[in-house]
């Protein structure tokens, strides 16, 4: 395996994906590696001023993503952190391997949720489909059952809340 000089971390901001931002930081320190973490949201999508960048989520909602990227500081500031984000009507592995060539990026480290077997078998896996498809090693993150326990995923997230408030 050659040096890695960038580490591409996709997040959907799940607890999983929090812990795989913070292994990338530990081998980026370890390293000198850039990390580039991505997010596929949603269309539509609105750049609003003051820097907020406004995406739908699944239950109709805007959602501010630089808001989530900003809650997710880099551990130790010598670590050098970029925020990409590309909005798709329907977010696919796809996405992960293109950002993954035009960044250049030598590793993918990402959360994955652990699905049941019946789960897994109905809704696949992207974390599945990003180790069969990309050129370059994936390491695979878990949360730590109390982190991941403590923070419900984002559909989960939504489905708590509620129904959108209408004006």
């Amino acid at each position: 395996m050659n040096a890695i000089r960038k580490i591409l971390v996709p997040t959907d901001f799940s607890p999983h994906a929090d812990e795989a931002f913070r292994v990338a930081q530990v081998l980026g320190k370890a390293t000198g590696a850039e990390i580039v973490v991505f997010h596929a949201s949603q269309a539509p999508a609105v750049a609003a001023e003051g820097g907020s960048f406004l995406t739908a989520s699944g239950d109709g909602r805007m959602t501010d993503v630089w808001g989530r990227f900003k809650s997710l500081p880099p551990a130790d500031p010598a670590v050098r952190v970029e925020h990409v984000t590309v909005v798709a009507a329907r977010p696919k592995v796809a996405h992960i391997l293109e950002i993954l060539e035009k960044a250049g990026c030598d590793l993918i480290v990402m959360g994955t949720h652990g699905h049941t077997r019946l789960s897994h078998l109905l809704t696949g896996s992207v974390a599945e489909d990003v180790v069969r498809q990309a050129h370059c090693p994936v390491l695979l993150v878990k949360a730590p059952a109390h982190a991941a326990a403590a923070r419900p995923a984002p559909a989960a997230a939504r489905a708590e809340a509620g129904p959108p408030h209408k004006p």
